[in-house]
């Protein structure tokens, strides 16, 4: 996971899937995982993740409660630009590696299969997941959103370092609101995103993706799991 997350941070400055394991009850969010203020690389940097502090901190815990086969990596909530951007865009990104048993005849298709069954199934659920405060949508400085989702390949023998599969998707927060708004739906969102992919350490570049109905995010539940009653988990 930390390679994977290092690499992601060059990128960033400053029914075939398998179902989760079971998890225990939540505990509280690790807090290391919103990027804290003396990281930022930027004043625009900064002033979104001082105005937005508590929702940054709200959407860490609503994951880590409402889903927790998901693990948001380390500093992987925050106000990040894509490097492949001139501007000092900012774009709110979140990057979580998916605990999901690995399955031969998922991997066995070609990447933009995989990139597609990973993007219909988490990233419009995220997208709204980092949208419920509606006035992001409304901030004047912030430029766009990244959903980045990694998962295991196959399970590591003795010895071996685990190898992820990883999508990283851009979109523009015109793109973001229009989806939010039902003037587009999940097809267009990911055919107007911007979507980047990796094997293992090896960045593949630009894919291109299609994106359909998948409700498994919203409607799934971990057996023996309850959430945090603080929470409301839809």
């Amino acid at each position: 996971m930390r390679s994977t997350h290092a690499l992601l941070g060059a990128l960033l400055v400053a029914g075939m899937l398998g179902l989760p394991a079971p998890a225990a009850s939540a505990a509280e969010p690790q807090a290391d995982r919103v990027l804290p203020l003396d990281r930022y690389t930027s004043d625009k940097g900064r002033t979104l993740a001082q105005r937005y502090d508590a929702i940054l901190k709200k959407l860490n815990a609503g994951i880590f409660n409402c889903m927790p086969w998901l693990d948001v990596k380390k500093e992987g909530i925050g106000f990040y630009k894509p490097k492949h951007l001139a501007s000092d865009a900012r774009y709110l990104s979140l990057n979580v590696d998916v605990d999901q048993q690995p399955n031969a005849t998922f991997m066995a298709q070609p990447v933009e299969g995989r990139a597609s069954a990973m993007f219909s199934r988490y990233v419009p659920h995220l997208l709204r997941a980092m949208t419920g405060a509606a006035e992001l949508l409304a901030e004047p400085q912030l430029d766009g959103f990244t959903v980045i989702v990694s998962w295991l390949q196959k399970e590591p023998g003795a010895r071996e370092r685990p190898v992820f599969d990883t999508i990283a998707a851009f979109m523009a927060k015109p793109l973001v609101a229009d989806y939010l708004a039902a003037r587009v739906g999940v097809a267009q969102l990911a055919e107007r995103a911007q979507v980047l992919a990796w094997d293992g350490e090896t960045r593949l570049g630009e894919v291109k993706v299609r994106g359909w109905a998948d409700d498994f995010a919203r409607t799934y539940r971990v057996t023996g799991y309850t959430p945090d009653p603080r929470f409301t988990c839809r």
